[in-house]
């Protein structure tokens, strides 16, 4: 992004680089004194007039419109010393779109850059549905810059029948288009999103087995039941489920135990596995059996 001219009002752009100029600040100090001049005239000569007028003035409401005309007049002469929004410099944006940005700070191009509420400017981009985090400075003569900290989503809760995007601290992400993010694991349970960083922390680090999981419930307000291959149901335990987890990994790196019509290993007793096979799988084994 580069900047905009004077002549017309044109909504900035927006620049990735963190890095300004080397120091344009120094050419409008060096056309300061001129403009200087006449502020401090103006602002002496604010101070004199309100002296002079005393408290009828006050009591009348001259002195705030005095103060406004004032204000009006050293924010114009600002503006022509060189102090007017040219350039809007971003750093870490990544899913907030350009134009919702851009409408939440409120300025324009040619605007004078002592004028903007930064404040104001600042509440409105940290409620934007993605930023986590933001800072917005002037950087003089004539570029606004904002340092942007983005949610990261890590998942979709399911609730009563719909899906939500979730960042990495449980809270909701506010998104219509939820399909974008189908590849996310599917979280079940109220009390899920606030305990799902840890519960799938612990699934990839068995990478080969957690890449396979499709969806987590929180059960009971206490454990959880992993969904894998969308078909199979593993029952992990309360205590310790890291140590079940990779049990079960082993268990099927060397012996492929989720590959035989299994639909639920239940963990949830320490030191034992119980596997339940599917209706048809155990009728065929059945059949076998007389056979023989």
């Amino acid at each position: 992004m580069r900047t905009v001219g004077k002549s017309k009002r044109r909504e900035p752009t927006l620049s990735k680089s963190s890095r300004g100029a080397p120091n344009r600040a120094s050419s409008w100090l060096r056309r300061l004194p001129t403009h200087g001049l006449i502020l401090s005239c103006l602002f002496i000569g604010a101070l004199a007039g309100i002296g002079g007028v005393g408290w009828h003035t006050v009591n009348s409401g001259l002195l705030t419109r005095l103060a406004m005309s004032t204000e009006a007049a050293v924010v114009d002469l600002t503006r022509q010393s060189g102090l007017e929004i040219r350039d809007v410099m971003v750093v870490g944006r990544d899913r907030t779109k350009r134009d919702d940005l851009l409408r939440a700070i409120g300025t324009q191009a040619g605007d004078p850059i002592l004028k903007i509420d930064l404040q104001g400017a600042h509440a409105r981009v940290a409620g934007l549905a993605w930023v986590k985090e933001a800072r917005l400075e002037r950087r003089l003569p004539d570029t606004i810059f904002v340092s942007l900290v983005e949610r990261q989503p890590m998942a979709l809760w399911q609730r009563d029948g719909k899906l939500h995007v979730i960042d990495l601290d449980g809270g909701v992400i506010p998104n219509r288009d939820v399909s974008k993010f189908s590849d996310l694991p599917i979280v079940i349970g109220d009390e899920a999103p606030t305990r799902a960083r840890e519960v799938l922390t612990m699934l990839a680090g068995e990478p080969d087995l957690g890449g396979r999981v499709r969806a987590i419930t929180w059960v009971s307000e206490r454990r959880w039941d992993v969904r894998v291959d969308d078909q199979i149901n593993v029952q992990l335990p309360e205590q310790d489920p890291s140590e079940a987890w990779a049990q079960l990994a082993k268990m099927e790196r060397e012996h492929g135990v989720l590959r035989r019509d299994v639909i639920t290993i239940d963990m949830r007793l320490r030191d034992q596995l119980v596997v339940r096979v599917a209706p048809a799988a155990a009728a065929r084994k059945r059949d076998r059996g007389r056979d023989t």
